[in-house]
């Protein structure tokens, strides 16, 4: 018997790491809906992350992304692209984690530097060594993830080798017709 496949497809990954751009990709090529948990929380708070975390605080964002993680576990046929820190909060990766199949955009710190540039609009990547630490901190939760995918090469080549992936374990045939 066929067992089911993922309902939901959930990248995480440090800052930097492509969730965003992936995710858009892969979702475009399994055809499902694409959700960014920042950009949601942005709608849901009119303004930016920046701005929530400047204004109400980073345990105001997480409390946010935490109600936005349940939502998405009712979802289906989505692509998730979760918060740097989401899959980090133990509550937000048990959430983010039902019924889906979580994948870490892995790459190394250098790389995440170069995508990142300044941090503009990360509110977290002002400070390097805040960030260096983070990355390091992280690494662990990331870890706990269903695939990883090393996210050093473009986003179209990532996405593909997350289909491959899919496909190798027969849920990408099963996305495409459910």
């Amino acid at each position: 018997m066929e067992t089911a496949g993922p309902e939901r497809v959930v990248l995480v990954g440090f800052m930097g790491s492509g969730k965003t751009t992936v995710g858009a990709e892969l979702a475009r090529l399994m055809g499902w809906t694409f959700l960014d948990m920042d950009m949601r929380i942005e709608e849901l708070a009119g303004m930016s992350v920046a701005e929530v975390f400047r204004t109400r605080g980073e345990p105001a964002f997480r409390a946010a992304e935490l109600r936005l993680a349940r939502e998405i576990a009712t979802l289906r046929g989505h692509v998730v692209a979760a918060g740097g820190g989401a899959f980090a909060q133990p509550d937000t990766r048990e959430s983010l984690s039902a019924g889906a199949l979580t994948v870490w955009l892995d790459c190394d710190f250098e790389t995440v530097m170069r995508r990142v540039g300044r941090g503009e609009g990360r509110p977290l990547a002002s400070n390097r060594a805040t960030m260096r630490k983070m990355f390091g901190e992280r690494q662990s939760a990331y870890r706990l993830a269903d695939l990883t995918v090393d996210a050093s090469p473009e986003a179209a080549e990532v996405a593909r080798r997350i289909g491959l992936a899919l496909e190798a374990r027969g849920a990408l045939r099963r996305a495409r017709r459910g």
